[in-house]
């Protein structure tokens, strides 16, 4: 048997799934993000045992994605993870950090694309007179 089974899924797809993998008594066990041309590449891991089974899914930049915490509280730490390095907006985490989690010097390191890095770029470009 492999230790890992790999499911592509729409992001849409993703809190029924996590509500399956509950009812059956799985567990989540991480969050991995990745940049990607169209915005994130997320894969979110449950077991029960083994194997793995990690769902992969691409979030475009500036969706919003349900948050699982109510059924995984130990998922709040990774929302706020993703949301924080890769600009990801997690709907309803159970506890949330409001983008304090991690001190970063500039928003979303591991996402420059991300709605917060080009907003917070933009706000850092000084005004020439001509623009003013």
């Amino acid at each position: 048997m492999d230790p890992q089974v790999f499911i592509d899924i729409e992001p849409e797809q993703m809190r029924a799934r996590a509500e399956a993998y509950h009812k059956r008594g799985w567990r989540f066990v991480n969050i991995c993000g990745s940049t990607v041309p169209e915005g994130v590449e997320l894969i979110y891991t449950f077991s029960d045992g083994e194997p793995f089974e990690n769902l992969r899914m691409t979030v475009p930049n500036g969706a919003t994605m349900p948050s699982v915490s109510d059924l995984y509280l130990n998922s709040f730490f990774f929302e706020n993870e993703t949301h924080d390095l890769y600009g990801v907006t997690f709907a309803g985490i159970a506890i949330d950090f409001g983008g304090a989690f991690y001190a970063v010097s500039v928003p979303t390191p591991m996402n420059p694309a991300s709605a917060q890095a080009v907003n917070a770029l933009a706000e850092a470009r000084p005004t020439t007179s001509e623009e003013a």
